[in-house]
């Protein structure tokens, strides 16, 4: 995926160094800096770990234009409106849009400085603008979280890594198995008397109805069966009810 992120006048070198950290977390590997007023790259190092090879492949600009001279698609990062029609979107659907034009052509996606964001002027350089949704009364977002919505957002447009699964599936409980466990369950709450005026059989249809709906497999059960066993056990050693 061709992506490159550009960060024009940053004015915080810890904002940078979190930015790379986006970009490692979401699979980026190409930055720019424009002008930047700090780039301190023991600090970024000390901030974004495992970073040495994004600082030392970050390509440098003094100005906006050459910065984006070879790109085919800029994506403009604003909080502000705009008063002139464009091609405005949320995260969530330019980073399909981005993805695509990444496989035939170079993307850009452009931030602006901290303190006043992407001016008109630089926003005209763009092909879209995209707005991260946000609270009326606190619409701005911190550059590295802006970034960091957005390249999560591009990363998820992609083929996302699965859950991990178990090393080992356990087996569905069979009958049996399950009520051995009732029996072990009752018999563990009944020697610590937590049963009252005999509401025996009222408690074991509440324990029975939350294990079917959780629908415990083989081991998970040996477990709840085990831990009821050692309370039983315990219960003995101390020679207390059923001594």
């Amino acid at each position: 995926m061709s992506v490159t992120v550009v960060l024009h006048r940053p004015r915080d070198v810890v904002n940078i160094a979190v930015v790379m950290r986006a970009m490692q977390n979401f699979g980026l590997t190409r930055l720019r800096l424009v002008a930047p007023l700090e780039f301190a790259p023991h600090r970024i190092e000390g901030i974004a770990h495992k970073s040495h090879a994004l600082v030392e492949n970050t390509e440098f600009f003094d100005d906006l234009d050459t910065a984006l001279a070879d790109c085919n698609h800029v994506a403009g990062m604003t909080a502000r409106g705009r008063a002139v029609k464009r091609n405005m979107q949320r995260p969530r659907d330019a980073a399909v849009d981005l993805r695509v034009l990444s496989e035939t052509g170079r993307v850009a996606i452009l931030f602006g400085p901290e303190d006043k964001g992407l001016a008109n002027a630089e926003l005209d350089r763009c092909d879209r603008i995209v707005t991260i949704p946000t609270s009326p009364e606190n619409p701005s977002l911190n550059l590295a979280q802006a970034a960091t919505v957005m390249l999560y957002e591009l990363f998820l447009s992609g083929d996302v890594p699965d859950f991990k699964t178990p090393r080992k599936e356990g087996n569905p409980a069979t009958r049996e198995v399950l009520e051995d466990l009732f029996g072990g369950v009752e018999d563990a709450l009944e020697r610590i008397e937590f049963f009252k005026a005999g509401n025996n059989a009222s408690v074991m249809r509440a324990v029975r109805e939350l294990t079917h709906r959780s629908s415990l497999d083989d081991r998970e059960t040996a477990l709840l069966h085990a831990m009821s066993r050692e309370v039983i056990n315990f219960l003995k050693r101390k020679g207390v009810n059923g001594s």
